[in-house]
């Protein structure tokens, strides 16, 4: 069994209703698929999405595709970063013909696409297909016509996804305003006193929110961890 890590950017058409949301929100990061969007005549899925829970409901709410969704809690508590995530339960209306031949495409022959899958912020899909190696190549080859594929890693076996390289809500607003001030620019124009003031938090919160955050794009950029 091979598997390959893949990034897609699927054409409007073929995106569904929570990608869609979360790109039209600047106050939201990625979607993360944890269960479900198997049937795809019935989608019903449970998705974390990073950003507050107004903020989610705000972008589903009224949205043309989803028949319905549920904002939903962690069970005994959330962790530090889970804070600023929240999951929720939606059921999409059928996809279109163009959204699934997308899908068939990675679950033809022997292939299955793995959960979790992320809908990123910036329009790209990431996620892992195991199979026979044939297979990858066909699927590659056809999603290709469809859509931008990129081929992210090959390897044998399964690797398990570590839930690293994606932003929470608050360290995506960290890094937006610490951008905005030039702190990423050389010269540097900005300070992280300087973004600590824009966002009305201590200093330290923000050299917190920036190291976790940078950590994570590089890990997502190596595909490798940093620690």
């Amino acid at each position: 069994m091979k598997r390959a890590r893949l990034r897609v950017t699927p054409p409007d058409e073929a995106t569904n209703a929570v990608h869609r949301a979360v790109q039209s929100a600047p106050e939201l990061g990625d979607a993360v698929l944890l269960s479900g969007g198997i049937d795809p005549t019935d989608p019903t899925e449970l998705f974390s999405i990073a950003g507050e829970a107004s903020a989610v409901e705000s972008a589903l709410t009224d949205r043309e595709a989803v028949r319905s969704f549920d904002v939903t809690t962690v069970d005994g508590g959330a962790s530090r970063d889970e804070a600023d995530v929240t999951y929720v339960y939606v059921r999409e209306q059928e996809q279109d013909q163009a959204g699934q031949q997308f899908q068939e495409a990675f679950t033809a022959g022997t292939l299955v696409a793995t959960l979790p899958i992320r809908f990123r912020a910036d329009g790209t899909v990431e996620f892992t297909v195991v199979g026979a190696s044939d297979d990858l190549r066909s699927a590659v080859e056809t999603a290709g016509e469809l859509a931008a594929v990129t081929v992210l890693s090959v390897g044998e076996g399964w690797e398990r996804d570590t839930g690293r390289g994606t932003l929470t809500g608050r360290q995506r607003e960290v890094v937006r305003t610490a951008a905005e001030l030039g702190y990423y620019e050389n010269p540097r124009g900005g300070t992280q006193e300087e973004v600590a003031d824009a966002l009305d938090v201590a200093s330290s919160t923000v050299a917190e929110h920036l190291r976790k955050a940078e950590s994570k794009l590089v890990e997502q950029a190596l595909g490798t961890s940093v620690e």
